[in-house]
């Protein structure tokens, strides 16, 4: 080094260089260590408004920071700071709150830190709390020296802020904005919050994100304890039971063998039968504690109440999870749907099952039953058993949540209600008498919601995405939706992640089936069979191998929620309460059980492919039983209208099957041979009808309207150019002749395409080949009402009846 060199940087430099070690600030701020983790700013306490608004910080760094005296503001003037001495340990994180009173009533755990002393046990921070606007705010983290940490903007808070960029964080729609936590969205692998970008993509509400965005957090959830599912490979037994076949059955044996404790959690209880059982295991001193939703759809049953009321004189216990808005009381979930049974803590029942009579019942099966398909679940590893126990402890903690009470103020049921004791019938057969137990080393996976069900390097989703060609995988549930979000939304802006994951399976080359049910189908834009026409046209488009139809496989519809998974030929089961709605994965309580074990997957895949083909198998003591029609009936007839026209005539047509049924070319006449003078029209192309519909065929539209106020489906004079018209078939009957009714005697008559009969009666003279005739109706403006309207047995005699009230286009 030259002197020239040596002289610049004594005289020049190294004056600069102490210069700025003397009068520069220093900060033990490090922004990208410390971050403002979750923003809770529209508390849910409106009597002492705002009191529990709270902020986490996370320490995502891998050594402890020393946060004393940093800064918490709204970016104005309001502002409150931590204490010294404060730091943070790699991966801890701390709540600010204004006052730990108000916070621990709505969290059920107590703060790091109040701004408002209410609580002595809990540090106070420095300075008014900063008070967060519920329409839009900034949240500003300052270092000991007032610079900038970290920030966050949401609603319609300033963009401009320093250290934000972009569009700020909105609450996710479709779940209440009141309540709602902001926080970050976590990398599955680590539980830790995703790199910061300082962006609203860094948040779980960002809607960017389809899988690890769109989320919610509200008060009292367990995100972080229960963020990964619970894995364990243990010996015991596997107890596989199906409803309606031995559900009851099944469950009646664990409680009567249950010795010191039933803890039950649950969304419904209407069933006497199981409550006789837990009165019976009361008085044998075994403790009984249920604990069931406030608020179900429709508000709690009266039977529920009724045996609640029966349940508590004989020792047990009833609690239900409420909201009580004036009271400042905000459930923790939209649903409680859990389902599920603790036995002395050494077994745990998981169900896709309420405690229902149509889930459950509990008559004499020997001669069939009647029911809702479903399965359950019984297990004594010991791991899954301790899991599920701590779920039911978190969620039934009456010493920190306010959002449990008991049926005082429920209320009992109202004077006189007297129970419904029905249960069950004859018209399914019972193909399962009796459980199936199976016991060895099994592999579980506890998936819940709303903490962990939508994972896709586990759980549900992650057991889908690794089936590939030569996999299965078969699903029966009570829905699935073909989008999420509003019902104008579309699977492009809102994808259903379950759906689109069967749907990706089977692009993989899996073979991929899936029964919905078909009694509760509404058939709206999100329906089961708006799933199926979804599905099945990827699958017809992209000729995939995969399959979606509705059915009906046991009388009450399917209930069930249940996934299997055949994956290199090793057999996964996935059962439980989640049903395909977006709520159910993201707001509501739910639980489910996935179990490694190709015995059970063998025996719940033969159940499944027998509902899949909707056979019905006869119970063996049966008198004249009749299996409901799987093609469309003549469901109602009126051929004698009042008066001398004939223009107010109709038949009614119905589908008695869980598929929409294509009748384009259908033909619908009174002619028995081509040659009769008589008549036959046939639907237009595009003519369908959907699962349990009707279609209405008048004579005069008009005349029709006169007399129901309704329009009917189709017309045979044209009288009306909104009502289409059945088309004339001249090579049937005489082309001068219209379909129109004799009062004395004539036939109905339906044929397919290939004039194929599908259904036909007759009544009073009339003759068809194979079919008794029906005595005529008594008197006019009577019709033949085909009672019950799904079954026939070509005797028209016994399928119809004779009816005083005419009601086109209404199922008896």
């Amino acid at each position: 080094m030259t002197k020239r060199v040596v002289y610049l940087l004594a005289t020049a430099v190294f004056p600069l260089l102490i210069l700025w070690a003397t009068l520069a600030p220093h900060s033990n701020a490090v922004s990208t260590t410390i971050l403002i983790d979750a923003v809770y700013y529209d508390g849910i306490e409106d009597n002492n408004p705002d009191a529990d608004e709270a902020v986490r910080l996370i320490n995502i760094s891998n050594t402890t920071i020393d946060i004393s005296n940093w800064e918490l503001t709204d970016g104005g003037t309001g502002l409150t700071s931590l204490p010294n001495n404060v730091t943070l340990s790699p991966g801890e994180m701390i709540w600010l709150t204004d006052e730990a009173a108000a916070f621990a009533r709505q969290f059920g755990f107590l703060p790091d830190f109040e701004a408002t002393d209410t609580n002595p046990t809990v540090p106070n921070t420095t300075g008014a709390w900063p008070g967060f606007t519920n329409t839009g705010d900034e949240v500003v983290l300052l270092d000991d020296l007032s610079a900038i940490v970290d920030v966050l903007v949401y609603e319609n808070g300033s963009t401009g802020q320093t250290g934000w960029s972009g569009t700020a964080v909105q609450p996710y729609s479709g779940f209440g904005s009141k309540g709602q936590i902001l926080y970050r969205m976590r990398n599955q692998t680590t539980g830790l919050p995703v790199p910061d970008t300082d962006t609203a993509a860094d948040w779980a509400q960002s809607t960017g994100d389809v899988v690890n965005g769109r989320k919610v957090l509200y008060p009292g959830w367990n995100l972080d304890t229960y963020f990964q599912t619970a894995k364990f490979t243990q010996s015991g037994t596997l107890t596989v039971a199906i409803a309606p076949d031995n559900a009851y059955e099944t469950l009646k044996l664990h409680l009567d063998a249950a010795q010191t404790s039933i803890a039950i959690e649950t969304h419904t209880f209407e069933n006497m039968a199981i409550a006789s059982d837990l009165i019976a295991a009361l008085n044998r001193g075994v403790a009984v504690t249920i604990l069931l939703e406030g608020a179900p759809p429709g508000g709690i049953p009266e039977q529920e109440k009724y045996i609640c009321q029966q349940i508590e004189p004989a020792g047990g216990e009833c609690w239900f999870m409420i909201s009580d808005d004036p009271n400042d009381i905000a459930d923790r979930y939209t649903y409680l749907h859990a389902k599920f049974i603790l036995i002395d803590g050494q077994q745990v029942i998981i169900s896709s099952e309420n405690l229902s009579p149509n889930s459950m019942p509990s008559d004499n099966k020997s001669d069939g039953t009647w029911g809702r398909r479903g399965v359950l679940l019984v297990t004594d590893a010991p791991g899954v058993v301790a899991h599920v126990q701590s779920i039911f402890d978190a969620d039934f903690d009456l010493t920190n949540h306010v959002d449990i009470t008991n049926t005082a103020f429920i209320g009992g049921p109202d004077p006189g209600f007297m129970p419904n004791l029905e249960t069950g019938g004859i018209t399914y057969t019972v193909r399962y008498p009796n459980a199936t137990v199976f016991s060895g080393n099994f592999g579980y996976e506890v998936v819940q919601s709303p903490e962990n069900s939508l994972r896709t390097t586990d759980s549900l989703l992650g057991l889908i995405a690794q089936a590939g060609a030569g996999d299965t995988v078969l699903v029966q549930q009570l829905d699935e939706r073909p989008y999420w979000g509003s019902s104008t939304s579309n699977p492009t802006d809102d994808p259903a992640l379950r759906t689109e994951a069967y749907i990706a399976a089977a692009r993989r080359g899996a073979s991929v089936q899936i029964l919905l049910d078909s009694l509760f189908d509404d058939g709206d834009a999100t329906s089961n069979s708006a799933t199926c026409t979804y599905v099945n046209g990827i699958a017809q488009a992209e000729v995939l191998d995969l399959a979606c139809k509705t059915a009906n496989p046991t009388g009450l519809g399917i209930h069930n929620k249940m996934v299997l998974v055949q994956l290199s030929g090793q057999g996964y089961l996935h059962v439980g309460s989640l049903n395909g709605s977006e709520q159910s994965s993201k707001g509501n309580r739910e639980l489910a059980l996935q179990v490694q074990s190709n015995e059970a997957y063998a025996y719940l895949a033969e159940m499944f492919q027998r509902d899949w083909g909707d056979v019905v198998y006869l119970p063996l003591v049966l008198n004249n039983y009749v299996s409901p029609a799987t093609y469309v009936l003549i469901s109602e007839v009126l051929y004698n209208p009042p008066g001398m026209a004939d223009d107010f005539e109709f038949i009614e047509l119905m589908n008695p099957t869980g598929a929409t049924i294509n009748l384009s070319n259908y033909s619908l006449g009174d002619a028995v041979n081509t040659t009769d003078f008589e008549d036959v029209r046939r639907f237009p192309s595009g003519t369908t009808i959907p699962p349990g519909g009707t279609i209405v065929v008048a004579t005069a539209a008009t005349a029709f309207f006169t007399e129901y106020n309704i329009n009917p489906d189709f017309e045979i004079i044209s009288t009306n150019t909104a009502v289409p018209d059945l088309i004339d078939d001249p090579a049937w009957g005489n082309p001068a002749a219209l379909l129109q009714l004799a009062n004395g005697g004539d036939e109905v008559i339906l044929r397919d395409p290939n004039g194929q009969v599908v259904d036909a009666i007759a009544y009073g003279t009339g003759s068809f080949p194979g079919v008794v005739p029906c005595p005529l109706v008594s008197s006019s403006n009577r019709t033949l009402e085909r009672f019950p309207a799904n079954k026939d047995t070509n005797d028209c005699s016994v399928d119809f009846r004779d009816w005083p009230f005419p009601n086109p286009g209404e199922l008896p």
